[in-house]
């Protein structure tokens, strides 16, 4: 299961949780980022990462990291396409006098992407073994990149390659990712993406 350590939820009855700044003017209206998941990095077990967190806050982008030409699991994989991260499926742990704490939480990409070429079908079609030797990290229209440090360890990897019976359908791929969190942790780390201005 993955365990996000930049946020602690108290370990117990007796400890506090301390609450975290927020901005001070909360009249002043922002701009929200873009939600919409437009890149998926996938890097398999001992793969060089393309992303370089040693600076402390937000990385800073490896390009030699990534090589989608490579076949030996050396380099990570790079997909642009549409995506989302639905909410999570919890389960609770009923305690007594009502208690409720929320034990796991299961989260789920759905990420579509251009199967014209036939190796990205390919690499589809290897999803659908389920492998789960790879990590990854999702970057969303808004700049934004999820996965921490480490990137996210997957509980199951499939693939969806439904062909629709319309005029106008297209042929495109889903890659289906669900990654566990364990109990006490919840959403992964959000940086920004160095990819995303590149």
């Amino acid at each position: 299961m993955n365990e996000w350590t930049d946020i602690s939820c108290p370990s117990g009855c007796d400890e506090t949780m301390l609450f975290g700044v927020l901005v001070e003017d909360q009249n002043c209206v922002t701009v929200p980022n873009l939600s919409q998941v437009s890149d998926l990095y996938i890097r398999p077990v001992g793969a060089v990462s393309p992303f370089d967190f040693s600076g402390g806050g937000d990385p800073t982008l490896i390009p030699s990291g990534i090589d989608n030409t490579d076949t030996t699991n050396a380099f990570t994989k790079w997909l642009v396409g549409i995506g989302g991260v639905a909410e999570p499926e919890e389960t609770p742990y009923n305690g007594p006098k009502n208690s409720i704490a929320i034990i796991k939480r299961v989260y789920t990409l759905d990420f579509q992407f251009d199967v014209t070429n036939a190796n990205h079908r390919d690499f589809a079609r290897q999803l659908q073994c389920n492998p789960k030797n790879f990590t990854f990290w999702f970057g969303t229209l808004g700049g934004q990149l999820f996965g921490g440090e480490d990137g996210i360890t997957p509980a199951s990897s499939n693939a969806i390659l439904s062909l629709g019976n319309g005029n106008e359908d297209y042929e495109l791929g889903r890659i289906i990712l669900r990654w566990e969190v364990k109990g006490g942790y919840g959403d992964p780390p959000r940086n920004v993406n160095p990819h995303a201005s590149v």
